[in-house]
């Protein structure tokens, strides 16, 4: 602007001041239209580019309420209410950060006397505290479910039914699975199908109307018939099997995930064993690869011994473009469960381990607490050698120990 009034101020005739603005003038609309024209341009572009929906999923595998976990939820909650948050607090961060974050509940709510290991009854709050952490889904059918009979199955159903929260695998009655099972959620215009069963119930009689579902190859056919009929993006199969305490899965195991597959189901996620167990993937005879993980171990519980004193997140990352859905990744977290006693009372802390490599200053864990909880990293790492770990607690620093 300077310069221009300086040539503007020297001119020594008047008649060359009008074209003199005209042309400055002129030379300003161009730029400002060219300016103008490559915004919108650009903004068109912008618009038109069509983002794929991104879906992620978490699952965890055992939610075990002992009675030492419910009396130390008593206890932080002041022995006015069953306070459950505090052993689930370093997780809710991760937790939260899936579309479905999805667990199997393995206590039934009974109603008091509440009971731990065998029969159990649990305090319902757990549900309460688990879907404040993260989690919006959960799998009924196990071997506790009928721990506390009719009033269990019921109870339990009652309670999920008030909290908002998603829930299969158990019903009150066989209408009631015929109108919704298997179970329908949907997020960011992906459509998910989920099924659940259990090998059986300790023994225990499920009485009518009640229904438990049972791993049966002909209802499971027909049911994942029924499923491919609602058109989901994605089917996955939730189930409890295999041997307890066993670190490889066994071949009725093997067996009924290649049925689960050639079947229809694009996902097998297992529970039951209170270890974690291999990941594998189905190759079809239609060609599908079908991912499967044979046991996600222990998510809480009181079991302290090796191998059940931990489990893992399963993670699992579904993008669909122009219609098209496409299995992005699966991975996993360990995480590793810390009970440690305040001079009163035994308290449990859920312990991402990756975090803790990251930053341990945040949790207290002596020396052999933390000596137990690296035998599980170690572990994990050996049984999962073909599955890497999230991105989520990936930091480009991180203390080696």
């Amino acid at each position: 602007m300077r310069s221009a009034f300086r040539i503007f101020t020297s001119m020594k005739q008047t008649k060359y001041i009008v074209p003199v603005l005209v042309t400055f003038l002129f030379a300003g609309l161009i730029i400002y239209s060219t300016r103008g024209k490559a915004s919108v341009e650009e903004t068109i572009e912008k618009e038109t580019v069509v983002l794929p929906d991104t879906l992620k999923l978490l699952f965890v595998g055992d939610v075990m309420v002992h009675s030492r976990q419910f009396e130390a939820a008593l206890y932080e909650g002041g022995d006015s209410m069953y306070n459950f948050h505090p052993t689930l607090q370093y997780i809710q961060e991760y937790i939260s950060s899936a579309d479905f974050s999805m667990a199997n509940l393995e206590v039934p709510f009974g109603g008091k006397p509440y009971t731990g290991y065998p029969m159990f009854s649990s305090p319902p709050e757990i549900v309460d505290d688990l879907i404040k952490a993260g989690f919006n889904v959960f799998f009924t059918a196990n071997n506790h479910v009928a721990d506390k009979g009719k009033k269990g199955i019921e109870g339990t159903l009652e309670h999920l039914k008030k909290s908002g929260a998603s829930f299969t695998g158990s019903f009150k009655d066989s209408l009631e699975r015929a109108e919704n099972y298997p179970l329908l959620v949907e997020a960011k215009n992906i459509k998910l199908c989920l099924l659940n069963y259990t090998y059986g119930t300790n023994g225990m009689p499920v009485y009518k109307p009640n229904l438990v579902n049972r791993i049966d190859t002909l209802q499971i056919k027909k049911d994942l018939e029924k499923a491919k009929s609602q058109a989901p993006d994605y089917i996955i199969t939730c189930i409890h099997w295999g041997e307890e305490y066993q670190q490889k899965e066994n071949e009725n195991q093997r067996e009924l995930a290649r049925f689960l597959a050639e079947n229809g189901s694009n996902l097998i996620v297992g529970a039951h064993p209170h270890v974690v167990q291999p990941f594998d993937k189905i190759i079809t005879q239609k060609g599908d690869t079908v991912p499967v993980i044979y046991s996600l171990g222990n998510f809480v519980s009181n079991q302290r011994w090796r191998y059940s004193d931990c489990g893992i997140v399963f993670e699992v990352i579904l993008v669909k473009s122009e219609n098209r859905l496409a299995l992005h990744s699966v991975a996993y977290e360990p995480f590793w469960v810390n009970r440690y006693n305040d001079h009163i009372r035994s308290l449990y802390r859920i312990i991402p381990v990756n975090d803790y490599l990251r930053d341990s200053t945040k949790y207290e864990l002596n020396a052999v607490s933390r000596g137990n909880m690296m035998q599980f990293y170690d572990d994990a790492r050996k049984t999962l050698q073909n599955l890497t770990y999230s991105n989520f607690y990936k930091k480009k620093s991180r203390s080696h120990l």
